[in-house]
């Protein structure tokens, strides 16, 4: 990043600021970073959190291989016949018996899933999910491993909630739908066992979008209400709200049910003009005027109502930078399809040229992937049209590099 940016060991070491030579062992391997060092060139290199989460991970593992736990050890001793005296005279199992946690150690686990969710926006799941999951593990580390009281619990419990909701959200972004419907359900599980309303219906949520992207509208409806009915509970998350009913919209458009399409698009636009002045969580920020023109353009298509959902997708494409570039990938792709719905070739050919270079541009995801490779196959239909054609080439010759099995982009 430093050499991206034009900067001399020593230009970054004034604009952090840090001694240069420290910095020169960090670059070389010889010396790792402290969270506040981390912190402080993240800033300096604006890199929105990755260099922290990196540094975090990092830290993770070289505890995990200091301390290791190896949950097979009892099942171990017992199958070579040690008795249970002899295993009763290490002490009770559930003793504590690992590093002191604070309320700091749980907030951090919040923290990196907002890093993460930070980063999904701009380049999708697909290299991200097992930095989530790394991250999960460490906070069911701390809970069955670490001395802490009943406050640090709670928070403990929430911050690996959350990160169970990262690592499936961006599990679910690679194409890795058993290991996201997995860290939802137990995200779920955790919430429920401190009465975290957030994280209830922000998990129930997510398995209604990822029951109507593999097909299933009925069980996103079902996932709906339940979500609709943890409502209920208090929370202060704003915008979060909203979410049931996008999913809902997106599930009666599979359905063809135009009417409750619409009436589920004004309840989720009416939450969204309430708290759009409002502060709102990492995991929430990405609900805008631009989201749900890209949702409300995305049912459109589903409905068969190619140009007015193209309208909406524009203005989704529009309103979105860098900063969602995952997103913004997503509904050109969406938009390629609705041009060829209204017979638009070239309109569609520039779409998905535009979608293929935000994939280019670090954005890996499974949903941009297929849905992008739906409209290659259809532009496949006009060999002869020099647009297609050349936007074909382009798609071919990228696709070399893609891992459909990994769904991730080939070293």
């Amino acid at each position: 990043m430093r050499g991206a940016r034009g900067l001399s060991l020593r230009e970054l070491s004034r604009i952090a600021p840090l001694d240069p030579g420290h910095l020169s062992k960090i670059e070389n391997g010889h010396r790792t970073p402290t969270a506040d060092v981390a912190k402080a060139l993240d800033r300096a290199l604006q890199a929105r959190g990755e260099l922290v989460t990196l540094a975090h991970l990092e830290r993770s593992a070289r505890a995990r291989q200091a301390v290791p736990f190896d949950p097979m050890r009892r099942r171990s001793l017992l199958a070579l016949g040690v008795t249970a005296t002899a295993i009763a005279s290490a002490g009770p199992a559930n003793k504590p018996h690992g590093p002191k946690i604070g309320i700091a150690d749980a907030r951090e686990l919040q923290d990196t899933a907002a890093w993460l969710y930070g980063l999904d926006y701009q380049h999708g799941g697909a290299t991200l999910w097992r930095a989530a999951k790394a991250a999960a593990q460490d906070g069911h580390d701390m809970l069955e491993n670490g001395i802490y009281g009943e406050v640090v619990e709670r928070q403990i419990i929430k911050g690996t909630s959350r990160l169970q909701m990262c690592a499936g959200w961006l599990a679910f972004d690679a194409g890795r739908h058993d290991l996201a419907r997995s860290c939802y359900t137990e995200a779920l599980a955790l919430a429920r066992q401190v009465g975290d309303a957030e994280v209830e219906i922000h998990a129930l949520s997510n398995l209604a979008f990822q029951a109507n992207v593999l097909g299933r509208p009925r069980e996103a409806m079902r996932f709906v209400e339940g979500a609709i009915r943890a409502e209920s509970a208090p929370h202060d998350q704003a915008r979060l709200p909203a979410i049931p009913h996008l999913r809902r919209s997106v599930a009666l458009s599979l359905s063809n049910d135009r009417t409750g399409h619409e009436k589920a698009m004004g309840a989720a636009r009416k939450i969204l003009d309430r708290d759009h002045d409002k502060p709102a969580e990492e995991w929430c920020s990405f609900l805008s005027p631009a989201e749900l023109d890209g949702v409300e353009g995305t049912c459109l298509v589903e409905l068969g109502q190619p140009k007015r959902a193209g309208i909406l997708l524009e203005c989704a494409i529009r309103a979105l930078d860098q900063n969602y570039a995952r997103n913004r990938a997503l509904y050109r792709a969406r938009l390629a399809r609705a041009r060829l719905d209204s017979k638009l070739v070239d309109g569609a050919v520039e779409a998905a040229d535009a979608a293929l270079d935000d994939l280019d541009n670090q954005v890996a995801s499974w949903r941009v992937e297929s849905e992008l490779a739906a409209v290659a196959t259809r532009l496949a239909r006009f060999p002869h049209d020099g647009p297609a054609k050349d936007f074909l080439d382009r798609y071919h010759s990228r696709s070399q590099e893609f891992d459909p099995v990994r769904r991730e982009r080939r070293p």
